[in-house]
C-alpha cells in the first residue's frame, strides 16, 4: 500500500439530532461514534490521521486526544471540500482517505475491500451504495464503474432525483490530486464547496473517477437522527454480543447490553435484560442473573449474581454470591478501572 493520510471530517453541527452535544460524540454502545471511526483508521497504519473539528470542538478535542491523532479547526462551515483543505497542512504527501466521524458501523473488512479496489484502479474513488429513498443524499451518475458526476440533492433535477445510487462521502484521492479541490467553486444552492465536485473537475481533465459499491447502506452512511442512532446501537449490540459468544460466553437471550469496552472471560453465563456498562471486567464462570446492571466494576471468577442486582464501581471477590435485589453501588470505582 502506498503512503496514506487519513482525514476524518467531524466539524458539522448535526442539527437533526436536536442536541447541544456534537453529533460525533453521541454514543454507540458506550463509546462516542467518532471513536469507532478513528479505530478503523488506525487499523490501516497510515502516515497520520487528522480530525477536522468545528462545532463543539471544545468537547471533541479532549476525547480524540486519547487516540494520539492530529486535529485542525474548520472555523466556518464552508463545505466538505473546504474541510479537507483545512487539513492540508497536516498531510505527509501520501494518498488521502476521507472518512466521516459519524459513520461508526463500517468495519475493518469493508475498509480493506475499499482500499483493495483503489489500489487496483489507482483512481479517485468514492464509496457508493443504494437506498430505496435517496432523498437528502448526493446522487451518483455512473457509466459502468466510472463516476461522471455526483449531484447534491438540493441541486438535482427531477430525473436525477430518481437515481438510487448515492454517495456515502467516503473517498480516496491519489497523491497529488488534492490540488483539484482548490478549483472547486461554491456556485450551488447552499453556497458550499462540495468535495463531490472533484468528480466533474477530474472528468473535464481526463482523470478517472471510480465508484466502489457497498451493498449494506446502513454500515456506510452517517448517523443523522435519533432514530438512526437507536438503529446503530442495535446493530453494534449484536456485533459485540456475537464476539462474546465466539469467545466462549453464553448469552441466554439477544436482549443483553454489553458496552464496547467491557471484557468477559469464557464460561460466563448472562441472563436476559442485563446491562454491563463502562469498563467492567468479568472473570470466568460467572453467572449473571436477569435484570442486572453492572457498571465500571470488576467481577472475579466463579461469582454468582442472582438477578435484579445493581453493581456500580465495586469489586466482587472470587466465589462471592450477590443476592437477589442486592445493591452494591456507590462504593467508589476500583483504582485499576478508574486509571484505565
Amino acid at each position: 500500500m502506498n503512503r496514506l493520510d487519513v482525514i476524518i471530517l467531524a466539524a458539522g453541527k448535526g442539527e437533526r439530532m436536536k442536541s447541544k452535544k456534537p453529533k460525533v460524540l453521541h454514543e454507540i454502545m458506550g463509546k462516542p461514534m467518532i471513536g469507532y471511526v478513528i479505530e478503523r483508521a488506525k487499523e490501516l497504519e497510515p502516515n497520520g490521521i487528522t480530525v477536522v473539528v468545528g462545532f463543539g470542538r471544545e468537547e471533541i478535542i479532549p476525547f480524540i486526544g486519547m487516540y494520539d491523532v492530529n486535529f485542525t479547526v474548520q472555523t466556518e462551515q464552508k463545505g466538505t471540500a473546504h474541510a479537507v483543505l483545512c487539513a492540508e497542512g497536516s498531510l505527509r504527501g501520501g494518498d488521502i482517505l476521507v472518512l466521516y466521524g459519524d459513520v461508526p458501523l463500517m468495519d475493518k473488512s469493508t475498509l480493506m475491500d475499499f482500499m483493495g479496489f483503489y489500489n487496483r484502479k489507482r483512481a479517485i474513488t468514492f464509496m457508493t451504495t443504494s437506498v430505496e429513498d435517496p432523498a437528502g443524499y448526493g446522487r451518483v451518475i455512473m457509466e459502468g464503474e466510472y463516476i461522471k458526476a455526483i449531484i447534491e440533492d438540493a441541486d438535482a433535477t427531477p430525473d436525477q432525483k430518481e437515481v438510487k445510487e448515492i454517495n456515502t462521502g467516503i473517498c480516496i484521492i491519489p497523491e497529488g490530486h488534492i490540488r483539484l479541490l482548490k478549483d472547486i467553486k461554491n456556485n450551488n444552492k447552499k453556497g458550499e464547496y462540495y468535495l463531490t465536485d472533484i468528480c466533474t473537475i477530474a472528468n473535464e481533465r481526463g482523470i478517472d473517477v471510480r465508484g466502489f459499491h457497498y451493498p449494506v447502506a446502513s454500515y456506510v452512511l452517517g448517523i443523522n437522527s435519533r432514530k438512526e442512532l437507536m438503529e446503530a446501537n442495535i446493530i453494534m449490540r449484536d456485533r459485540i454480543n456475537l464476539l462474546h459468544l465466539k469467545n466462549g460466553v453464553t448469552l441466554m437471550d439477544r436482549n443483553v447490553y454489553i458496552d464496547s469496552l467491557v471484557t468477559i472471560e469464557r464460561d460466563t453465563v448472562i441472563y436476559p435484560d442485563s446491562y454491563i456498562l463502562g469498563k467492567s471486567r468479568i472473570g470466568e464462570n460467572v453467572t449473571i442473573g436477569p435484570n442486572t446492571i453492572i457498571k465500571d466494576s470488576i467481577i472475579h471468577s466463579n461469582v454468582v449474581i442472582r438477578g435484579f442486582s445493581y453493581i456500580d464501581g465495586v469489586e466482587i471477590k472470587e466465589g462471592d454470591v450477590v443476592g437477589i435485589f442486592e445493591d452494591r453501588g456507590n462504593k467508589g470505582v476500583p483504582s485499576d478501572i478508574s486509571k484505565s
